[in-house]
C-alpha cells in the first residue's frame, strides 16, 4: 500500500505543477478582464500550487521511509568460515534486505547449535547430520532444512609422513585425537575393520588441540575437515594424507546443515521460506564466483583470517566437489542419503531416546528433514 501512494504522488504532483504552470500562462494573455474576476481566476491557482507543494513535501517524505525489516537470528558452530560464506554474502550483498530480512548472526558459544534452536535461543543454526541424528531423538524439536553440503567432508587422517600407516587396519593399536562425540569411536572402528582391522585403538579427547597432536607426533589420527583443516596444513607445510569414510563402505553423509525448531517453522512460515531462498543465492554466489564470496566473507569479519589464502582455497575447493548435488543444486536432502548414514548410526547402537537409553526401533529418518521451506 505505501509503494502504491507513493507512485501516485510521483505521477499527480507533476501533472499539479503543469496546471498551476498553464493558469500561470493563461493569466498573463487574458485581455479586458476585470480586477474581481481577475482575482477569482487566481484563487484556484494558489490552492493548486499549495497542494502541489504539499504532494511534493508527502512524496519526499514517502521516499525516504524505511522498510521495516524481519529479524532473523542465526547461530554459529565455530568462528566465520567457508562453511558460512553464503550466509555472509547473502548479507552484504543485500539478499536478505531483498526478501526483508535483517540477518542477527549469533558467534559461536560454546553450545551446540542443537541446543540453541531447540531452546529459542536462535531461529537457525549450522548442524550436521551426525548432531541431529543423536539430539532429536533424545528430545531436541528441530528438523534439517537445508545441507550446506552434500558429501562428507572429513576423512580419518594422519600425517602424510607416517609410512607405518598406509592403510586403516594399521590404526589398531594407534591413539586417536578426537572431539567427544559419541559417533567418532563407531565410525573409527567401522572404517579399520572394514580395511582388515581389528578396530582397536586408543582415544583421548582433545578437542581443536586434537590436530596439533597428530602434527607433533604425540597422537596418531584425527578427523579434520578437508576443505579446512586439510588445507590449512598443507600451508602449514604439515600435509595429511586421509583415509575416506565411503572408501571402506560407510555411507555417505550430510556434513554440515542447517536447522530450525519445528514450532518456529510452523509459526513463521513464509519468513523461513524468503529466509532460505536469500540463503541459497548467497551460497549459489559463492559457487559462481568463488574469489569474490571468498573476499566477501574475509571483509565481513575484519582481523579473523590471518591466512586469506586458506579461505580462498577453502571456497574453491567447496564450490567445485562439496555445496551441490549431482543435478546441481544446493541445500536438498534426499531420504536415500539421509537414511543411509543416520541408519547406520542406529545400527551402531548410539542413537538414544529422552531417558538416555538406546532405541530398540529405528527411527523415521524422513521426520529428520523437511525440504518445504527450500522448495527442494
Amino acid at each position: 500500500m505505501t509503494r502504491r501512494r507513493t507512485l501516485t504522488r510521483l505521477v499527480t504532483a507533476p501533472l499539479l505543477l503543469g496546471l498551476v504552470v498553464a493558469a500561470c500562462g493563461d493569466d498573463d494573455e487574458t485581455d479586458d478582464t476585470s480586477a474581481d474576476e481577475t482575482t477569482d481566476s487566481s484563487e484556484p491557482a494558489d490552492e493548486m500550487s499549495d497542494e502541489a507543494t504539499a504532494s511534493s513535501e508527502d512524496m519526499s517524505e514517502g521516499a525516504s521511509e524505511p522498510v521495516e525489516l524481519e529479524t532473523v537470528s542465526f547461530q554459529l558452530d565455530w568462528v566465520p568460515n567457508t562453511n558460512h560464506t553464503g550466509l555472509y554474502v547473502a548479507d552484504a550483498l543485500g539478499y536478505y534486505a531483498d526478501a526483508g530480512i535483517e540477518l542477527e548472526i549469533l558467534p559461536y558459544s560454546g553450545s551446540s547449535g542443537d541446543t540453541i534452536v531447540a531452546e529459542g535461543q536462535g531461529d537457525f543454526a549450522i548442524s550436521f547430520q551426525n548432531s541431529i541424528t543423536l539430539s532429536k531423538p533424545a528430545g531436541a524439536e528441530i528438523t534439517t532444512v537445508a545441507a550446506v553440503v552434500q558429501h562428507a567432508a572429513e576423512a580419518i587422517a594422519v600425517r602424510a609422513d607416517r609410512d607405518d600407516i598406509a592403510s586403516p587396519a594399521d590404526l589398531d593399536g594407534k591413539l586417536y585425537a578426537g572431539f567427544g562425540g559419541a559417533f567418532e569411536v563407531p565410525v573409527m572402528t567401522a572404517v579399520i575393520q572394514a580395511a582388515g582391522g581389528e578396530g582397536e585403538f586408543e582415544s583421548v579427547i582433545l578437542d581443536t588441540a586434537a590436530y596439533e597432536a597428530v602434527y607433533n607426533d604425540s597422537a596418531d589420527f584425527v578427523i579434520p575437515f578437508k576443505t579446512w583443516e586439510g588445507i590449512e596444513a598443507e600451508l602449514s607445510d604439515e600435509p595429511l594424507k586421509y583415509f575416506e569414510y565411503t572408501d571402506y563402505g560407510l555411507p555417505d553423509q550430510y556434513s554440515v546443515i542447517i536447522i530450525a525448531q519445528e514450532a518456529w517453522l510452523a509459526d513463521n512460515a513464509d519468513l523461513a521460506t524468503r529466509f532460505l531462498d536469500a540463503t541459497r543465492r548467497g551460497y549459489q554466489y559463492g559457487i559462481e564466483n568463488p574469489d569474490e564470496a571468498a573476499q566477501i566473507l574475509i571483509d565481513e569479519n575484519p582481523g579473523v583470517f590471518s591466512e586469506p589464502e586458506l579461505v580462498f582455497q577453502s571456497q574453491q575447493l567447496l564450490a567445485d566437489e562439496y555445496y551441490l548435488d549431482d543435478d546441481g543444486a544446493w541445500g536438498c536432502v534426499t531420504a536415500e542419503q539421509f537414511a543411509g548414514y543416520s541408519g547406520f548410526l542406529y545400527e551402531a547402537g548410539i542413537v538414544a531416546g529422552p531417558d538416555g537409553g538406546t532405541l530398540a526401533e529405528e527411527p523415521d529418518w524422513s521426520t529428520f528433514y523437511d525440504m518445504t521451506y527450500l522448495g527442494c
